[in-house]
């Protein structure tokens, strides 16, 4: 490569010096072709008078002169061209002359390297074939192949790691169990103390008066008390009397029903003419007032909660909790104040407050759609498949089909909402129950209790304010499993023929007794 450089150079330079040898000849050229004019021009003027001649000749020499500077200039340039050539034939030369020499050492290298290339091949050749060869001494001498002897301890340091990583695991699930109550107990406590809103205890009216006037009031017994009965037939909302009392009872089908027969009762008794004719319309102006209360009390709960794109219909079912109460606990507020209470204890576990506001407020929709409708299953299920109808993501949808173990709880949050749920309504004043209610509750546990006597119970004790049942099973008859199955068939019977706030808890014991004699 570098001997075609050289020669390109050399070329270059040949090529210069024959473009300069060409111009020398046409510059001669040109000053042959001068002289000539000059002769032929003084060979014309020469027929003409002196002074014209005289002019010419005057004209012929500045010609000259022009010619012969020109000319002097040329040659001058010729000879530099000529220096110049020869001194880039001369580089040329010397280039060429470098080029050679080191395309001769590059050939030696390059030999060089080959002959130590194949010393190098012939020496890893040779490191192959020991390698092999202590190979098979070492298989030769294990008595097994090396592919197996790496299974072998590849098998040993996993079952290692193995070992390691279970003892790890069972150890971290060990800490983990042994903190898991204390810390929930911390993440509630903290809740409790931060949640202070004192919330008194609501009763809906379920009573009403006749009204004072003596007119409005001989209206309403009038005809058999015909108003009434317009008002039971429109609203499906009875009215019983009151013994020894100047009012009556009201009947109906839910809470929400039984509000709309009060407003249109309460609107007719402050008329001083009341008929059965306005009845209807009456009724009809508290269905639509009550909607209206109802859609306004569910996005109050969103706006204080600060929850956006909840639908509509799940908006409604909120603001209808407005008129449910649980032993005289206010659902609308039951669900507000779950919903704080959820959200600061994701706040502390580091989840998102408002995924806990969203699935908190909503997991007692259900009681509405169960009362209303008779849904199948749980208010739990009912309002879960409701939420996901309208738009619910999973991770909401869940934590409501769960807070009452429905479903198996499966993340942190539904965790979280059933435990929000038990603390707003376990809260001291959040819920009250009469001393008739209570005693009924715990014989009707023992009734329960008692039926499963023939299958080994010695005794039955209802502790906790009717939260816990214990009993207590002949070991002899009972055994681990069938203690088990007593403990869940007890639980189911309660569940379905109990009425009850929260939940029971039912531990079965069975003692087991072990003696020994020591002689000499």
């Amino acid at each position: 490569m570098i001997i075609a450089a050289a020669t390109a150079v050399a070329a270059a330079g040949t090529v210069a010096g024959a473009m300069a040898i060409g111009a020398r000849r046409r510059r001669d050229a040109a000053v042959s072709s001068a002289r000539r004019q000059g002769r032929i021009e003084l060979e014309a003027i020469g027929g003409e008078a002196e002074v014209a001649r005289e002019a010419a000749l005057e004209r012929a020499e500045r010609l000259r002169d022009r010619l012969q500077r020109q000319l002097a200039s040329e040659t001058e340039q010729l000879a530099e061209d000529e220096a110049r050539l020869q001194q880039m034939e001369a580089a040329a030369g010397r280039r060429n002359d470098s080029a050679e020499a080191r395309d001769r050492a590059l050939g030696e290298r390059a030999a060089e390297m080959k002959t130590r290339r194949q010393h190098l091949n012939a020496l890893r050749d040779e490191i192959d074939g020991l390698e092999q060869r202590i190979v098979e001494r070492i298989e030769e001498v294990a008595g097994e192949s090396r592919d197996a002897m790496s299974e072998r301890i590849g098998d040993a340091l996993t079952g290692e790691a193995r070992v390691a990583a279970e003892k790890a695991a069972r150890a971290y699930e060990e800490r983990v169990q042994s903190r898991a109550e204390v810390e929930a107990r911390r993440l509630m406590d903290l809740a409790m103390y931060r949640y202070g809103v004192a919330k008194p205890a609501d009763r809906l009216i379920a009573t009403v008066d006749l009204p004072r006037n003596k007119a409005a009031r001989e209206r309403f017994l009038a005809d058999g008390r015909a108003i009434l009965a317009g008002i039971a037939e429109f609203s499906e909302v009875e009215f019983v009397p009151q013994e020894g009392k100047d009012g009556f009872y009201m009947q109906a089908p839910d809470p929400y029903t039984r509000e709309i027969g009060r407003l249109a009762y309460e609107r007719l008794a402050r008329r001083k003419d009341p008929s059965i004719d306005l009845v209807e319309q009456y009724v009809e102006k508290a269905r639509v007032d009550l909607e209206k209360i109802c859609r306004d009390a569910g996005k109050r709960a969103t706006r204080i909660l600060k929850l956006r794109n909840v639908h509509g219909e799940i908006q409604f079912l909120v603001g209808k909790l407005l008129y449910r109460t649980s032993y005289t606990q206010n659902q609308w507020q039951h669900a507000i104040e779950t919903a704080h209470l959820c959200g600061m204890m994701a706040s502390d576990m580091g989840l998102d407050i408002r995924t806990a506001h969203r699935a908190a407020l909503m997991h007692d929709i259900g009681k509405v759609l169960w009362a209303e409708t008779e849904a199948v299953g749980s208010h739990a299920v009912s309002g879960a498949a409701f939420a996901t109808a309208h738009g619910e993501a999973p991770e909401i949808v869940h934590p409501i089909a769960a807070h009452h173990n429905d479903e198996k709880p499966s993340s942190p949050l539904a965790h979280l909402v059933a435990a929000a749920d038990a603390l707003s309504g376990a809260r001291p004043g959040a819920r009250r129950e009469t001393v008739e209610s209570y005693s009924q509750r715990v014989e009707d546990v023992q009734t329960i209790c008692a039926d499963f006597k023939p299958r080994g119970i010695r005794n039955t004790y209802v502790i906790s304010g009717g939260r816990e049942v214990r009993v207590v099973v002949d070991p002899r008859r009972v055994d681990d499993l069938a203690a088990a199955r007593l403990a869940n068939d007890i639980a189911y019977r309660i569940e379905d023929e109990c009425i009850y706030p929260g939940q029971i808890k039912v531990m079965v014991i069975r003692e087991t007794q072990a003696s020994a004699t020591a002689r000499r």
